[in-house]
């Protein structure tokens, strides 16, 4: 991408303070290596890559490094899914259970005062917009609530099977997660957890193709995105980024991606515990295509995708001739859908002060975010550390990549985006 400081309203001086900074974050150790694009104007004023794409064997990242964007892949199951909104083939406030009949019959964990669960119907189905906005109730799989725990029981089947080579479809595990108990009852309150996979299944319901070919049909091949797929062919397997894992004082190489069986995802960033729920995205990550194609967290990218694909957002659903979706479109993503009464669950330190869209976060509160952005800003971020912003107000995007667990999001991340805004010069 051809760099241009005149015109995109950014000083030299302030772009030598992100420079400065991300040098420091691997100077320092706290990563391997990282990648950071800003573009503002329209026109790219920063991007650089430092560090190592592979410590061991000394390979230097470069802005064409191939990273695993995980939760970042949410933002696309959810223009995706709203091409088909566009196309009039769902409301946002009708109930899954149309399309998928294993959602009928939902059940909900509720415990008493003395913690003893019981399982009781669902008040009322599960709609799109539950899912959308994480108010559905399915958690991922772990041990922090009933529902987690059967969750996690699921997968760990799946697990054998994939060991034995029997692969879960998208399709089975969709089926498999109406099976398991709600934490609430479906709009109560907020939750991260599985709902955009299933959204994911429910895209390939409606448009009769897989999750990843029908995203490749509307969003990656209008835009260009080369290298954004769930899948990475073995001639682009040198570019991409080992993950590490990162002890306060050390980098350790993760040699597996996949969730620990009794351990809960928790919040992006807090530590590696990425959605994975099948080895063959794990042990045997990108020896085949995937059976199960994760919308909630299966994508790989680089900087200059996710540029673009910032850029198509920033531009109200358009990049260059091609229209992914309409501006009121893109306007419905952004609002915040949840009030306050759904947020107790609503509270990782890197989305203090923003409320949540359709499956994104969004500004609400620079002052009490801590950040010099903007009210309006918005996008989402990865467990292994990547991020990416679109601020309307500021005519801006940026990306920031890095492969390290935790992820560093109320830390690097927001450093990073500190030293963003502080170089803006009209």
């Amino acid at each position: 991408m051809e760099i241009a400081i005149k015109g995109s309203g950014f000083y030299a001086g302030g772009l030598k303070n992100i420079d400065a900074c991300l040098r420091r974050m691997v100077d320092r150790g706290e990563v391997a290596g990282l990648g950071a694009l800003v573009i503002r104007h329209g026109l790219a004023a920063y991007e650089q890559s430092f560090g190592m794409r592979d410590a061991v064997r000394h390979i230097p990242m470069e802005n064409d490094s191939i990273y695993r964007i995980f939760s970042m892949t949410k933002t696309f199951t959810i223009v995706a899914a709203m091409t088909l909104y566009e196309k009039g083939l769902f409301r946002l406030t009708e109930p899954i259970q149309e399309y998928l009949p294993a959602f009928k019959n939902i059940q909900v964990a509720e415990s008493d005062e003395r913690g003893a669960v019981n399982l009781v119907p669902a008040r009322n189905p599960i709609s799109f917009e539950h899912l959308f906005t994480m108010t559905s109730g399915i958690p991922y799989p772990g041990a922090n609530s009933y529902g987690g725990r059967v969750f996690r029981d699921i997968h760990a089947a799946m697990s054998a099977d994939a060991l034995q080579g029997k692969f879960w479809t998208t399709a089975r595990l969709a089926d498999a997660a109406a099976t398991v108990p709600l934490c609430f009852h479906p709009g109560q309150y907020w939750l991260y957890g599985f709902s955009h996979d299933v959204l994911g299944r429910l895209i390939e319901v409606l448009s009769g193709k897989s999750l990843g070919a029908y995203i490749k049909e509307t969003i990656l091949d209008p835009l260009g995105l080369e290298d954004t797929s769930f899948y990475l062919p073995p001639e682009k397997h040198s570019r991409l980024v080992k993950p590490y894992e990162y002890a306060g004082d050390e980098l350790r190489e993760i040699r597996e991606l996949s969730l620990p069986p009794d351990e809960d995802p928790g919040p992006e960033g807090r530590r590696f515990n990425p959605p994975e729920y099948v080895l063959e995205y794990g042990r045997q990550i990108f020896r085949a295509p995937p059976h199960f194609e994760s919308g909630g967290a299966g994508l790989v990218s680089t900087l200059d995708d996710m540029g673009k694909y910032a850029q198509m957002l920033l531009n109200s659903g358009r990049l260059g001739n091609a229209r992914i979706l309409s501006r009121k479109t893109i306007d419905l993503i952004r609002k915040n859908h949840v009030r306050s009464s759904q947020m107790k669950n609503f509270a990782f330190p890197q989305i203090n002060g923003y409320g949540y869209g359709l499956g994104v976060r969004t500004m609400d509160d620079t002052a009490l975010a801590g950040l010099n952005g903007s009210a309006g800003e918005w996008a989402w971020d990865g467990a292994l550390g990547t991020w990416y912003c679109v601020d309307p107000a500021e005519d801006l995007t940026a990306v920031f990549m890095i492969q390290r667990s935790p992820g560093g999001h109320d830390d690097l991340c927001r450093r990073f985006a500190q030293t963003v805004y502080g170089a803006i010069d009209d």
